[in-house]
């Protein structure tokens, strides 16, 4: 279940082209390691998508570096979980499409509890 207060993306259209979410307050360094998850609803033919978290210690767009990256092309809907432990207040995520013509639905980012539930 996601923290509805640490929302990275939640997307109200289809994501076809590149999205960039906007800077979230997370109020801090992490004292421990954070989980997000990707929900990516789905995934055209020849297609694929790379999803990154992003860290600053301003909301201003040129100071974001990246914190993690999806450590695989996302290539089949399913979700997709990123852990990292981050040093400065603002996070973003970066999503960026690879194919002719990408939709990969509703995609929803965000922060879970520690931990991945693989008990399907």
């Amino acid at each position: 279940m996601f923290d509805k207060n640490l929302m990275l993306l939640d997307s109200v259209a289809d994501v076809t082209t590149s999205v960039t979410g906007a800077a979230v307050d997370f109020r801090g360094e992490d004292p421990v390691e954070v989980h997000y998850r990707c929900v990516v609803p789905a995934v055209g033919d020849d297609t694929s998508c790379i999803i990154k978290i992003q860290e600053s210690d301003t909301t201003d767009t040129d100071d974001f570096t990246d914190l993690v990256v999806c450590s695989c092309v996302i290539t089949a809907p399913g979700d997709q979980y990123l852990r990292a432990r981050s040093k400065k207040r603002y996070r973003r995520v970066v999503i960026t499409p690879i194919g002719t013509e990408p939709n990969f639905g509703k995609i929803r980012v965000g922060v879970v509890a520690a931990g991945e539930y693989t008990n399907w």
